[in-house]
């Protein structure tokens, strides 16, 4: 059997840094993608060419090693075996995408969904329908997240696996509402500044959740309506991270409602945006003075807004225009030598090819 299958980056229009408090967060795939072609071999031997990367990986199913830091293509095939959903042979496979790397694109989770999909799909599983692209939402999240006790949430994972653009539930219960695409040009830039993912979660989740437990605020679906007085010991910096956690919140609800009610109203969706990107900016610490400047100028140039994309610390951001000024920003970045991305919002998830 030869078969492909592909998976979309992502963008977060609202909800940055909330997803792993257990807060709704809107975001939506784009058209750029991960592609895993993949062929059936005789025998019990995974090969893997990374073809961007220059570099190749090969497993026996039956000796797995175990996964080093951040090895998903290994841990996902542990979660499969211990699962149940391990093929009864190998595959030989080659990976290669269009998702800018290590960007805040979703880059590593489009490429897990996908490897999700093809382990899956190869052991009989339906993969590309709404049901099975939920279920590889949550595979792709046991082998990123949760195999590896990682900080993050699960916005990246039911983004590429689910596609479309989604408000994502969390608390009570798990549920995504499909929503209608946003009108506008949009732009994804990347500073090609390296990120620190793992650290950058860490800082932002870690130190919020231990001010909020000295706080004594409940976080659930909602914050309350009156907040307790904060404790008086707390420093400048610490009453600033909880000043952006609560206007993140705020934020994004409102976001999250506009852009279910009207998602032509492009100039207030872009106030919002860059709102966003305030809070995570100056009240979090995660953007860059790099980024920071080139969405400054995006707005000068005609742009109606913009933020940071993903948790930060370089790597990409977004902004929106209209048609009538999506040339000027691009011309301006283009000046910039920044590295310009048109991307279409609304990809689909999870998809699979059979080769003849």
């Amino acid at each position: 059997m030869r078969v492909i299958t592909s998976a979309p980056g992502r963008i977060c229009l609202f909800g940055e840094h909330q997803d792993y408090f257990g807060f709704p967060v809107v975001a939506s795939a784009i058209g750029l993608r991960g592609m895993i072609e993949s062929e059936t071999r005789s025998d019990r031997r995974v090969h893997l060419e990374l073809l961007d990367l220059e570099d190749s990986k090969e497993w026996d199913l039956d000796a797995l090693p175990e996964p080093g830091p951040r090895d998903y293509w290994l841990s996902a095939l542990h979660v499969a075996k211990k699962e149940g959903w391990l093929p009864p042979v190998g595959w030989n496979a080659r990976v290669t995408s269009q998702i800018p790397q290590q960007a805040g694109a979703s880059s590593s989770s489009a490429l897990t969904a996908a490897w999700c999909a093809l382990i899956a799909l190869r052991h009989g599983r339906v993969v590309d329908n709404e049901a099975g692209r939920e279920w590889i939402a949550h595979a792709t999240w046991r082998s990123e997240v949760q195999w590896f006790n990682e900080p993050g949430g699960m916005m990246d994972q039911v983004m590429c696996a689910m596609g479309g653009t989604r408000e994502i539930q969390f608390n009570p219960n798990f549920q995504t509402r499909q929503l209608t695409n946003p009108s506008g040009v949009w732009t994804l830039i990347d500073s090609q500044q390296p990120k620190d993912t793992l650290g950058i979660l860490s800082c932002a989740k870690k130190r919020r959740l231990e001010l909020i437990a000295q706080w004594g605020v409940e976080i659930g679906e909602e914050w309350p309506g009156v907040f307790p007085a904060r404790p008086q010991d707390w420093t400048a910096v610490e009453h600033r991270l909880m000043d952006a956690t609560i206007r993140i919140r705020e934020v994004s609800s409102h976001g999250a409602g506009l852009l279910a009610s009207q998602p032509k109203a492009i100039e207030g969706i872009g106030k919002l945006l860059t709102e966003h990107h305030h809070w995570l900016s100056h009240g979090l610490e995660v953007s860059t003075s790099k980024i920071d400047e080139l969405l400054e100028a995006s707005l000068a140039a005609g742009a109606l807004g913009g933020k940071i994309n993903g948790s930060g610390g370089g790597g990409t951001f977004f902004v929106l225009s209209t048609a009538e000024a999506a040339q000027s920003v691009r011309t301006m970045l283009e000046m910039e030598d920044a590295n310009v991305i048109p991307v279409e919002l609304g990809a689909p998830g999870i998809e699979v090819k059979y080769i003849p």
